[in-house]
């Protein structure tokens, strides 16, 4: 049985002085604005408006923060790569991500997204490394596993458990559409909030 849980928006933010207090450890999660992500969120926590779902990749204009089951916070990162967005803007949102990302007292960890049938790509090895140089654990979920064959998406996940290597705590292999690896998703992200509470 899926876990039931409950959710509500806490607080959106364009720049560093609308971050909310840190009253709960935060999970971050980013990838490339056509990955998914905000699927992924939703189905992981049963909500189907949790997080704005749109045909237009780059929709998330801002960190939003979600508190989830009163103790965790769900921090939906602006995308990356692929959004149709001016560059003044995509260096804002790098500028406000970055400082997010390096700052942040009470972040466990970071989901990174990755499509399973293109592997990591270029902004995301940015991001590997950017998280690794901060000390911010990561774990890499491989989305849209639903939309490979069998042989092939076991040849994807072989070569994507090399490309990530010790970079991320876990590898995990999800679909939004069927609920794959939501629950490997939680439990790794209860190993990042319980590694960080014993390190506090």
């Amino acid at each position: 049985m899926p876990r039931s849980h409950t959710a509500r928006f806490l607080a959106g933010a364009v720049n560093a002085e609308q971050l909310p207090p840190a009253r709960h450890p935060e999970v971050a999660f980013a990838g490339r604005s056509n990955v998914g992500k905000s699927s992924l969120l939703n189905r992981l926590v049963g909500h189907h408006a949790l997080a704005r779902v749109s045909r237009t990749p780059g929709r998330t204009q801002q960190i939003n923060f979600f508190v989830i089951d009163e103790h965790v916070v769900f921090v939906d990162l602006p995308g990356y790569g692929f959004a149709r967005v001016p560059l003044a803007v995509k260096g804002q949102w790098k500028q406000l991500v970055e400082a997010y990302l390096s700052g942040r007292s009470r972040l466990c960890g970071a989901v990174v997204l990755v499509d399973l049938r293109r592997g990591v790509e270029a902004d995301d090895e940015m991001l590997l490394g950017f998280l690794r140089a901060h000390h911010v654990p990561a774990i890499v979920a491989a989305t849209k596993a639903d939309k490979l064959a069998r042989g092939e998406r076991t040849r994807r996940v072989r070569a994507l458990d090399t490309q990530v290597g010790d970079r991320a705590s876990a590898v995990i292999v999800c679909s939004s559409s069927s609920g794959e690896g939501m629950a490997a998703l939680w439990n790794a992200i209860d190993d990042c909030r319980a590694r960080h509470r014993a390190a506090s």
